[in-house]
């Protein structure tokens, strides 16, 4: 029977009717998160994308125009250094130690600095020296004890002075090998070396700048056989005591960046190359990574085996494929390498020749001058050779200290004001694993891009063609990469604050363990966690002005 109470109940269900509207709303919101998702994807790709392509062009030196051999005489020309290199690495077949091609090529070095020495103008004093050198040493090399003794390899030494200049007078050492490994042209390594210091040597006494301190030329004749050649000059040569630093010049690659993988005793020598490098390609990570690469360098000499002398160790590292092989030829040189090397060498030379740092071995050892010189090894690094940050030791113990007082505060700030032992201790808890998690999904960055290139071997023949075309290597690595550091996050739900303070406390802690250990490459850890600090506080900001945007027209309302 139909009442009026009847028609009552059913005018008020009719509201559900309107429920499917309803459920479009938010659908429709997902659908938006989306598409914002999908935007801020496709910007990030092009951003990577671009920056990519930015350090990819500055690390192969593109943003570097090579000198041909006809450039003005005043200025460092790439041009004139090849030709001097095709003399050495190709018209001369090989330069292995005992073999005609290494006489050749001293005879060739020796003839041009006397016809240098014999242009030189009546301010400069140009002495050129061949010598014999012989001698005996032990050395660790790959965790075992190596004896050597070694007679008559050759070395020649070109000194530059002003025609006042006093024969036990501070001097600074440029250092480079003539000989090549076995089966090598060795146009890089290090034909490159001597052919710059041909053209900088040149370039000192034609240029009309007169060195303050004399500068020495080593070019030396056996480093490739356990550095022999600079154990002979630093043990016997009568110049030895007067070096007060040193730039040591190598090659484990045919270009690319010229970077500063040591440097030391001290950080004079690194602030130095801070101040004073044209195109700045220095990290002091590398110096951290040196001692674990079974390889060796003439500063090991210098700086730390037999010698205590302050210096530098430059080496190009950029195309190590052709290190040591028959493929480290002329033609395999990266243009524009070799003219950032040899600016950057004339502005060092000039900036340790005017320093005050620069004293001979018995100034070095008076205990009041020792105390300015022997400190701890300072942080450096450059921007795309744009410009170098360098701070000393002490600064970075307070810097680098910063993110790990700012994680060990977090759980205060995120419980504030409402600050209770429990809930300090949850939060502690829920960071704790957001901090593991992260590392979990580092350790699987790694671990899938060399599971993944390991599988690839069973599917092609061509197992590092990436070497030929550098853009492999991104599209293989990268996605594999972010695949590792991205799965924790989706199989172990945590909430977006435990990943976030569990990754910034995770790159604090590293921070900190670089800092105890007395290493030097916590800047990149530190950088990275100031990093994730500073976007999280400027996307707060704008998140908190569009949420008080959107809520100003309802108050008005």
């Amino acid at each position: 029977m139909y009442t009026p109470d009847e028609d009552v109940t059913t005018t008020a269900a009719a509201p559900p009717m309107a429920t499917p509207a309803s459920r479009l709303r938010p659908a429709a919101d997902a659908a938006a998160a989306v598409a914002d998702a999908m935007r801020v994807l496709l910007a990030l790709t092009v951003l990577y994308g671009a920056m990519s392509f930015l350090v990819y062009h500055v690390i192969h030196m593109r943003h570097v125009a090579p000198l041909g051999p006809d450039a003005l005489p005043g200025v460092f020309s790439e041009g004139r250094v090849l030709q001097h290199l095709r003399r050495l690495a190709v018209d001369i077949p090989g330069r292995q130690e005992g073999s005609p091609g290494l006489e050749a090529a001293a005879q060739y070095i020796k003839g041009q600095l006397e016809g240098l020495a014999a242009q030189a103008r009546p301010e400069y004093r140009v002495e050129v020296e061949e010598t014999l050198v012989s001698g005996s040493f032990s050395m660790m090399f790959l965790r075992h004890r190596v004896t050597l003794g070694y007679r008559n390899h050759k070395n020649i030494v070109m000194r530059i002075s002003s025609n006042v200049s006093e024969e036990d007078e501070p001097s600074l050492l440029v250092n480079g090998h003539f000989d090549s490994p076995l089966g090598s042209p060795g146009a890089a390594d290090c034909g490159s070396c001597v052919a710059s210091m041909l053209e900088l040597s040149r370039l000192i006494l034609e240029s009309g700048w007169v060195p303050p301190r004399p500068v020495i030329f080593l070019f030396n004749g056996a480093e490739e056989l356990f550095l022999l050649g600079s154990h002979g000059f630093i043990k016997t040569h009568k110049w030895n005591s007067t070096i007060g630093a040193f730039i040591n010049i190598e090659a484990s690659g045919s270009g690319g960046a010229d970077l500063v993988c040591q440097s030391g005793p001290g950080s004079w020598p690194s602030r130095i190359y801070a101040q004073t490098a044209k195109y700045p390609m220095a990290n002091s990570v590398a110096q951290d990574m040196f001692g674990i690469i079974p390889g060796d360098t003439d500063y090991r000499i210098f700086a730390e085996d037999i010698a205590n002398i302050p210096g530098l160790d430059i080496i190009f590292v950029l195309g190590g494929y052709f290190y040591h092989t028959s493929y480290d030829t002329l033609e395999n040189l990266l243009p524009g390498s070799i003219q950032a090397r040899g600016e950057n060498l004339f502005n060092l030379v000039k900036a340790f020749t005017n320093s005050s740092m620069l004293l001979k071995e018995s100034e070095r050892y008076n205990t009041t001058v020792n105390d300015r010189i022997v400190n701890l090894r300072a942080i450096f690094f450059d921007y795309m050779t744009w410009f170098m940050i360098f701070y000393p030791r002490d600064v970075s113990l307070i810097l680098h200290s910063l993110p790990v007082a700012v994680f060990l505060l977090t759980p205060l700030f995120l419980n504030f004001p409402n600050i209770t032992m429990m809930s300090v201790f949850r939060t502690v808890l829920d960071l704790a694993r957001g901090m593991l998690l992260h590392a979990f999904g580092v350790s699987l960055a790694i671990v899938i891009p060399a599971m993944a290139a390991g599988l690839r071997l069973l599917f092609t023949k061509n197992a590092m063609n990436w070497f030929s075309h550098p853009y492999l290597a991104f599209f293989m690595f990268v996605p594999a990469s972010l695949v590792g550091l991205l799965l924790p996050r989706f199989i172990w739900g945590l909430s977006e604050q435990s990943h976030f303070w569990g990754a910034f406390g995770l790159y604090s802690l590293i921070t900190l363990a670089y800092m105890l250990a007395g290493l030097s490459g916590g800047f990149l850890t530190f950088f990275i966690s100031m990093s994730l600090l500073l976007g999280r506080f400027i996307i707060s900001s704008i998140s908190r002005k569009q949420f008080s945007q959107q809520q100003s027209p309802g108050i008005v309302a």
